[in-house]
């Protein structure tokens, strides 16, 4: 007996170290390390969060993808500029929709501080609507149009945006013109000058552009896995007091 007595309070002093070793643990404060972990991954959520925002507030609707095969019921109709260049107006399908320019923005990577004079990246919303620059694309249904962004000593800060309208909403993109560094992500591109017209054609967009001296281009985008299309070209049509318009790098 006296040694059972001796087993069972044995067993007993093991059990209850156990249990309060592990009150220890679970109510033990975090090490250094983990706490450091911690902060590392609020901070990728913040990043995140930060880096959505932008996307989140250059799309007004966006719903699944543009239909792949489009019949010409599909094809946006009265496609005009209203409101003093400010809203955009199209028919899809039987119903009428619009975007007002300031809805559309880009990241703009050489734009101009009014200041400094100084080059730099910025984000931009639309100042008006560039009549005569827009096109319907009868493969797709897609709409793209010029857009002003600024304009600032004798220079036009100018983009084209795609509509990819879609049943019930639309989406937005931007064509994007490369420049002297790659460009950070699909809401960026290097300005153009003033815009003189934009086409689709068989498939391809064409661009026309030209700055105040006389300097005049084409670029061409050809089609892609997204409506944004993909840069295929560019040549200079007149030469002015400028060398080119055309995008190069520096």
């Amino acid at each position: 007996m006296p040694t059972k007595s001796k087993v069972a309070q044995y067993t007993l002093l093991v059990f209850t170290t156990l249990i309060s070793y592990t009150s220890f643990i679970v109510k033990s404060p975090p090490s250094f390390g983990q706490i450091e972990a911690e902060n590392i991954e609020q901070k990728k959520l913040k990043n995140r969060s930060n880096s959505t925002r932008f996307i989140a507030e250059s799309i007004k609707i966006t719903q699944g993808s543009p239909p792949a095969n489009l019949n010409a019921s599909a094809i946006a109709e009265s496609v005009e500029i209203v409101s003093d260049g400010t809203q955009l107006q199209w028919e899809w399908q039987g119903e009428t929709y619009s975007i007002n320019v300031n809805q559309l923005n880009v990241r703009l990577m050489d734009s101009v501080d009014r200041e400094t004079y100084n080059q730099v990246e910025k984000v931009m919303n639309g100042q008006r609507f560039i009549r005569d620059s827009i096109s319907v694309d009868p493969k797709t249904g897609n709409i793209a149009v010029g857009v002003v962004l600024d304009y600032f000593a004798a220079t036009s800060f100018s983009a084209v945006f795609i509509i990819a309208p879609q049943p019930g909403a639309y989406a937005i993109y931007r064509v994007q013109v490369p420049g002297s560094k790659p460009l950070p992500d699909e809401f960026s591109t290097y300005s153009l000058d003033t815009i003189n017209y934009v086409r689709f054609l068989e498939g391809d967009l064409l661009i026309k552009h030209g700055d105040a001296s006389g300097t005049t281009a084409l670029l061409v985008f050809k089609p892609a896995n997204t409506p944004a299309m993909d840069y295929a070209g560019c040549v200079d049509l007149e030469i002015g007091e400028s060398r080119s318009v055309c995008p190069r790098n520096k």
